[in-house]
């Protein structure tokens, strides 16, 4: 399964995104906004990632996101580590993670009902998968 997130900068607010497969949105996203790569501040860089399911000690299930390529691994040596898609509705809830929602939030930068479009991603996604990140 490829997945595919297009983003936009809104820079201090955020990035947010939409995230497809087949040309149909599965959720929309929020993180931080792009801080050159700094770890746990920046949005993950633009590449194609592999996406595995995993099990948090602090978010629980979730998603992992791995591309040695752009220094982006689960966990060991490398530039960004444990750089997850996660359950959060604020930029400032993510250090340097992916939140997804079902819609964005009317009133507020950020996304609603992290939990559910997070959960609907669990059920829909395989234990792992490839996503491809664009930034506009």
């Amino acid at each position: 399964m490829k997945l595919k997130l297009i983003t936009k900068s809104l820079h201090p607010i955020g990035t947010f995104g939409e995230l497809t497969h087949k040309g149909e949105t599965l959720c929309v996203t929020v993180e931080r906004a792009w801080l050159n790569n700094a770890k746990n501040k920046s949005c993950i860089p633009a590449g194609t990632y592999t996406v595995k399911k995993h099990d948090s000690p602090k978010f629980g299930k979730c998603f992992v996101l791995d591309n040695p390529n752009v220094g982006v691994t689960p966990s060991g040596n490398s530039q960004r580590t444990h750089c997850l898609i996660h359950a959060a509705n604020w930029p400032n809830q993510l250090e340097g993670c992916i939140a997804p929602g079902l819609t964005f939030h009317p009133s507020k930068w950020g996304v609603a009902n992290s939990r559910d479009a997070l959960d609907k991603l669990l059920a829909l996604l395989p234990d792992e998968c490839e996503l491809e990140i664009i930034r506009l």
